[in-house]
This record gives C-alpha cells, sequence and structure tokens, in this order.
C-alpha cells in the first residue's frame, strides 16, 4: 500500500505554539504581556467550552489531584507557619500552563480535523523548541538583533551573570537565560521526534527529512541548554534506535548517518574560538564516559551532595519551606528532596502519582515511548524540580482524541440522524 500523502507543516500553527508555549514579556506593559499570554487563550476556550465540557476518567482524576496540590501549596505553610507560599506559584503553573496547551491542541484539531491526533501534538511540540534553538543561533551570531531584541523584550534578570559563566555562551533564547527547563523538553522533543520517526502512525505522516532536521536542532538544544539533557538524549535515542529502529533498517541507516555527520561537523568547531568554551563545557560528560566509563561531571556531583535523609518530622509532616533565605530550602537543587522538604511524604505521593499516572497515559499509544518517558521524569525530578511540566503536558495531550471524538463523533451522530 502507497504511503499517504506527507502532511505540511502549518506556520501559522508553528507561529502560535513558539509564542504562546514560549511568549515575550514586553518592556513596555506586563499587562498587556499576560493579557495575550493568558488572556486569549482563557476567553477562546470560554468560547469553545462545548469542546471540553466532558472529562474523560483520567482527566478528572488528574484535575482533581491537581487541585489537592494547589490547596496544599497554601495548607502547609499556613500549617507550620512559615508564610513561605512561593510553592503555590508551582503548583498553579499547572493550570496555568493547561490553558495555553488546550487552546494550542484545539487550534490544532481546528486546522487538522479528524487527522488530528497526539502524533500531530508531539510534532508541533518538537518543532516548536527546534526552532527555539535557532533563535538561539540567532540571537548568538547577531549581537545587534540580540540587544535590540532585549530592549524591547524583558530577559530573565540573572541571565547576564549566568550567560558569563563558563560555557554558557548558548545558554539564550528568546525568552532570556535558558537552562534545565528547556534542555528536559528538547529532550522530549527528541524522544518524540524519533517515536514520529520509526513508528509515526499513517493517519498523519510527516516528511522524514523534516523530522530529522528537527531532531537535530533539538539535539543541538541539548548541548546548548544542559549537559543532563544531552546525556539522556544520547541513552535514549541509542536504545530507541536499536528498538524502534530494528523494525525499519533503512531508517536506522539514515538516521545513523544525520547523526554521524553531525557530530563530524560538532568536533570541527572544537577549536573556533566562539565555540571552544562551549566545546569544552558540552562535551566534558562524554569525554569522562569515553575514559572512564560514566558520565559524571561536576554539576552531577553536586546533585548527590543535595540528595541527603530528612529527620523523620519532616518525612512525615514536611517543614513547610520551598524558598528560604533567598535560595532553595536546605539549598538542594533535587526534586525529590524539594518536595519532602515543603510538604512531606503526603504531598510527595499525592505529587508523583499525579505524575506517573498522567505520563501512562501514553501506553496507550506505544508502552517503550511510555518506558522512555518515564526514565526522563525520573533523572530529571532527581536532579531538579519539574514533574509539574509531565503533569500538564501529558494531560494536554489527552485533550486531542477527547476533543477529536467529542467534535466529530457528535457530528458524525447527527447526520445519521439526518
Amino acid at each position: 500500500m502507497a504511503d499517504m500523502k506527507k502532511e505540511k507543516t502549518s506556520i501559522v500553527i508553528a507561529f502560535l505554539f513558539c509564542s504562546f508555549m514560549y511568549p515575550v514579556i514586553f518592556k513596555f506593559s506586563d499587562a498587556l504581556s499576560y493579557a495575550y499570554m493568558y488572556g486569549i487563550p482563557f476567553v477562546y476556550l470560554l468560547l469553545n467550552y462545548k469542546q471540553f465540557n466532558r472529562l474523560t476518567k483520567m482527566q478528572s482524576n488528574l484535575i482533581i489531584c491537581t487541585i489537592m496540590l494547589v490547596f496544599f501549596s497554601f495548607l502547609y505553610p499556613i500549617i507550620h507557619g512559615t508564610g513561605d507560599f512561593s510553592y503555590v506559584k508551582i503548583a498553579t503553573f499547572i493550570f496555568r500552563k493547561l490553558v495555553v496547551y488546550i487552546f494550542l491542541i484545539s487550534l490544532l484539531v481546528k486546522k487538522y480535523k479528524e487527522r488530528a491526533n497526539i502524533e500531530c501534538f508531539m510534532y508541533y511540540y518538537a518543532l516548536t523548541h527546534a526552532i527555539y534553538v535557532i533563535g538561539t543561533l540567532l540571537l548568538v551570531f547577531i549581537p545587534s538583533l540580540k540587544t535590540f531584541w532585549f530592549s524591547v523584550f524583558e530577559e530573565v534578570v540573572s541571565s547576564e551573570m549566568l550567560s558569563e559563566s563558563f560555557g554558557y555562551t548558548f545558554r539564550i533564547g528568546w525568552q532570556g537565560f535558558s537552562g534545565y527547563r528547556l534542555t528536559l523538553h528538547c529532550t522530549l522533543s527528541c524522544i518524540f521526534l524519533l517515536y514520529l520517526f520509526y513508528v509515526g502512525k499513517r493517519n498523519f505522516q510527516i516528511n522524514k527529512k523534516i523530522l530529522l532536521i528537527c531532531y537535530i536542532l533539538c539535539f543541538l538544544g541539548n548541548m546548548f541548554y544542559g549537559r543532563s539533557g544531552l546525556v539522556l538524549t544520547i541513552i535514549t535515542s541509542v536504545v530507541a534506535s536499536f528498538v524502534w529502529g530494528k523494525m525499519d533498517i533503512a531508517k536506522l541507516v539514515k538516521f545513523s548517518f544525520f547523526v554521524y555527520i553531525f557530530i563530524v561537523c560538532i568536533s570541527c568547531l572544537q577549536d573556533v574560538p566562539i565555540f571552544s568554551e562551549w566545546y569544552d563545557w558540552m562535551s566534558q560528560p562524554i569525554l569522562n564516559f569515553l575514559t572512564t566509563g560514566n558520565f559524571g561531571n561536576a554539576s552531577l556531583e553536586r546533585t548527590h551532595e543535595m540528595v541527603f535523609m530528612p529527620e523523620w518530622n519532616t518525612i512525615l509532616f514536611g517543614d513547610g519551606y520551598f524558598v528560604y533565605d533567598g535560595s532553595y530550602y536546605k539549598n538542594t537543587d533535587s526534586g525529590i528532596i524539594r518536595n519532602i522538604l515543603f510538604w512531606g511524604i503526603v504531598g510527595w505521593i499525592l505529587s508523583y502519582v499525579t505524575t506517573l499516572y498522567s505520563i501512562v497515559s501514553v501506553k496507550r499509544k506505544d508502552k517503550f515511548l511510555c518506558l522512555l518517558i518515564l526514565f526522563v521524569f525520573a533523572a530529571f525530578e532527581y536532579k531538579g524540580d519539574v514533574y509539574y511540566e509531565f503533569i500538564v503536558l501529558f494531560l494536554s495531550a489527552s485533550f486531542v482524541d477527547s476533543i477529536v471524538g467529542r467534535l466529530y463523533a457528535d457530528r458524525n451522530a447527527n447526520l445519521e440522524v439526518k
């Protein structure tokens, strides 16, 4: 059977994904910025509420769990008398971002109609991060553009200081400093792109060359924004190519060829002045692996030092602190420790059960894809606090099928009645 016609990338949809997933804040008006980044999606969803007023059991359970997380983020500081409500911003992030993601998914369904599915969402999600990496390249190589851009839009306060740190030349994007969160999303993008390349369903086909180019850009993003993502992307790409690629040797050879050319090109940059410091920083874990057999680096060693056993009273009831004296409480970056310190075992279990429940919903698409995502979640959460990113992403993704089913099942039913 001949392959179905390849889908064309919608420039409008890609622009909207970039604009709302990574919005900018105007220097002349914060209010206008927040009105566009949250107001437009919220009003759109209100006007089209019938698409979302029937939730699946999984969606209902996840939303209830998230409401409980928000409630506890208010409750624990009150119980402990700490007055530290900084965690509320983390907990409410899920709902704020959920509105944005569902808005974008609704636009996908409007564009692709019955053909819209989770693969369609994966593609535009990954494409957004590929474009973000292009933005990084433009800002680094055209200093005048960077100067103009951040004269109009706000830059993260600490970005100037951070950008001067060793190896941080390319940790910049149109939002400002780009680090751990971006490398997480670039890692997930690489996994999604490999899934689409090797396993992608026939009802939403994208040109394989476009997928490979996006993969290279997202992989490059991991080389820019964080070595944790780089190491995890290498591991997951090798394993995924072995598991998925054995079903199609031609695709495996094509992917391996692209990766080989990419590695050769990158290695040629090590002696170029603008790249040399970044190259040393980026390649350290890879060189460590080749010489010692592990990916260890100073950042990972610091993370190990931040993982400790809290007192039993803290484990049971939490301390109600997330931030203390301007730094993370107990000066730990590890997500598994931050959460136990804030709300103890009850909130810790609730947050991670909610996360795992949202990720496991992917199992219906591909069990191995689900395992890769779980592995990436465990690794990133160990080093930083990112569970809420996974909840909102995979809860949102579940709305693709439910919106399509609601719109077109109802429409088909009406046609049958007539």
